[in-house]
């Protein structure tokens, strides 16, 4: 999966804190569409949050996709 800029900014919620951890999956998904303009269902079905009953952060692989991302983005 390739990041868009709107996945950027979803994975970047959650790690800056803007979504905490304990945040429901429904309520991540209100925010990201009223907030972001985007859906996080896919970032977390492909493994890069980790979310079953409740939001609990990114996993080392939306972690990874962060730095890759802004390594590709800084050129």
């Amino acid at each position: 999966m390739e990041l868009t800029e709107t996945d950027y900014n979803i994975l970047k919620a959650i790690q800056s804190g803007r979504v905490e951890s304990g945040t429901s999956p429904s309520h991540f998904v209100d925010y990201c569409d009223n907030e972001i303009g985007g859906d996080p269902r896919p970032l977390i079905t492909e493994g890069y949050i980790n979310a079953d009953r409740f939001i609990n952060g990114l996993t080392d692989k939306g972690t990874q996709a962060i730095l890759d991302y802004e390594k590709n983005h800084s050129k």
